[in-house]
């Protein structure tokens, strides 16, 4: 049994850390061995994320106030949160890949900047492109169009001086 410090000292840390996530998976992980836990949690860490065990009362009143308090109603029986203020996508895609292996975690929802979604939305959260995919695809479309005016724009230079070059070869032979 905790004392009431350190039920406050919890409290805090939930406060500080689940209330400004810009993204909370809820998963229940009855099952799970000790050793199958830490090898999520060492995934989760990779991908910028954090994962913890949660009491349901002391997670209920740390988000309580919060932006993100409608997924207070996700904790019931053995919960845990793995959460991120960096890339939403990375960290679903580590918790869908990890479940597609360990069936006993199962999705209870998640909090993706202020919406819930229920268990198929968080693990069709793995299925989108990433942050860095989609920035990288916005360039692409962004230079493409430039890159084909520079082209349309070298062409006629570049066929005057294949032209040029030609009627001067001709001349030299000549």
């Amino acid at each position: 049994m905790q004392t009431r410090a350190e039920k406050e000292a919890q409290l805090n840390l939930l406060k500080n850390e689940l209330a400004p996530a810009a993204g909370l998976f809820v998963v229940d992980f009855t099952g799970l061995t000790v050793a199958e836990v830490t090898e999520l949690r060492r995934k989760v860490k990779e991908a910028e994320g954090k994962y913890l065990v949660v009491k349901n009362t002391l997670a209920r009143i740390a988000l309580t106030g919060s932006a993100n308090e409608p997924v207070t109603k996700l904790f019931v029986g053995p919960t845990a949160v793995a959460y991120t203020n960096r890339d939403v996508v990375a960290l679903a895609k580590v918790l869908a890949e990890f479940a597609k292996g360990h069936e006993k975690l199962t999705f209870r929802g998640a909090l993706v900047e202020g919406k819930l979604l229920d268990p198929s939305g968080a693990k069709q959260m793995a299925t989108m492109p990433s942050k860095q995919e989609l920035v990288a695809r916005l360039l692409f479309l962004l230079t493409s169009p430039m890159r084909r005016l520079v082209v349309a724009l070298q062409w006629p230079v570049r066929s005057l001086a294949v032209t040029l070059k030609q009627v001067a070869e001709q001349k030299q032979q000549n």
